[in-house]
């Protein structure tokens, strides 16, 4: 993890959580620390680490937050099958007892 984050990227991140908790009431961390890396890509900066300042803004806050990257565009759509892969939502079966091996 970095810790020398421009001041620009700060400022997107408290804006973004700023915004998002007044348009939704709760701060989806994921989305939007993928909006704000999308949006400071020059600055080469893990989603992770963005996710880990988003997080911290929206304590800051108090809002509410989430973590949820199904259905805002950031996972799979539709069946979520990929052409020769696996699908990326598949049920867990927990009938059978699992070996660890």
């Amino acid at each position: 993890m970095r810790y020398d984050y421009s001041m620009r990227l700060r400022g997107d991140v408290n804006s973004a959580v700023e915004r998002a908790f007044k348009t939704a009431g709760i701060v989806n961390i994921t989305a939007t620390a993928e909006q704000v890396r999308v949006k400071n890509l020059a600055e080469n900066v893990a989603l992770e680490d963005v996710e880990y300042l988003v997080l911290r803004a929206a304590q800051l806050l108090g809002a509410a937050i989430e973590f949820d990257a199904l259905g805002n565009g950031l996972a799979l759509s539709g069946n979520g099958i990929v052409e020769g892969e696996e699908p990326a939502n598949v049920p867990l079966d927990l009938s059978q007892p699992a070996s660890i091996q």
